[in-house]
């Protein structure tokens, strides 16, 4: 990972509809647009912060390098979002820490807060061909993963094949989620980043 700027750079319409459908979902624990609020989004996009929680919570390599786009701690848990690089990143990928013995209600909240989030875009925009269940690995444990596979277009881009991953393990006292979207022109080089991405992952207690 290389050493980024404070600033978040300027990406184009497709990434901050991610960023907004993370903080949209965040938004729904109730946190209202105060100063302290308001301080709290500013934070959250700094990349040198995401990529340090995404850092914390799980190693990952990402072809080509990596950029962060979000990172939040609330509620005792810590969420990262950090994409490769460009402006129009091909890859996304969301990892969290959820800590098993906090308090029940505030646990239930925030998995329900991730389980919620999907990354690529709205369902018009993204057309599901194929989902189905594999067992993979996932920081050592055997894990049911959700694979979607489709076609995803933004505005004013080309519409590229995309794969999404969406698993979840329980480690000790944590449980770690990931949420993680390629896109290529052909659905093979997609899966072939998917794999690539998801086998780098492992998780830190």
């Amino acid at each position: 990972m290389r050493e980024l700027p404070s600033r978040i750079p300027q990406y184009k319409v497709s990434i901050w509809e991610t960023v907004a459908i993370v903080l949209g979902a965040i938004a729904t624990l109730g946190v209202g647009l105060t100063g302290l609020a308001l301080k709290f989004l500013s934070n959250a996009a700094t990349p040198q912060r995401a990529e340090a929680i995404a850092s914390n919570i799980m190693s990952y390599s990402l072809p080509g390098g990596s950029q962060g786009l979000l990172g939040v701690n609330i509620a005792g848990a810590k969420v990262a979002l950090v994409a490769s690089e460009g402006d129009e990143p091909d890859i996304q990928l969301l990892v969290a820490r959820v800590p098993i013995g906090q308090q029940e209600s505030g646990r239930r909240q925030i998995d329900r807060i991730l389980d919620s989030i999907a990354l690529g875009a709205d369902e018009e925009e993204l057309k599901i061909k194929d989902v189905r269940t594999e067992i993979k690995n996932l920081c050592g444990a055997p894990t049911p993963v959700t694979v979607r596979e489709g076609q995803l277009k933004y505005p004013d881009s080309d519409e590229k094949a995309t794969v999404i991953y969406r698993a979840s393990v329980s480690l000790e006292d944590s449980r770690y989620v990931v949420n993680l979207l390629t896109n290529a022109q052909d659905l093979q080089t997609a899966a072939q980043k998917a794999g690539t991405v998801f086998d780098s992952l492992q998780c830190k207690q």
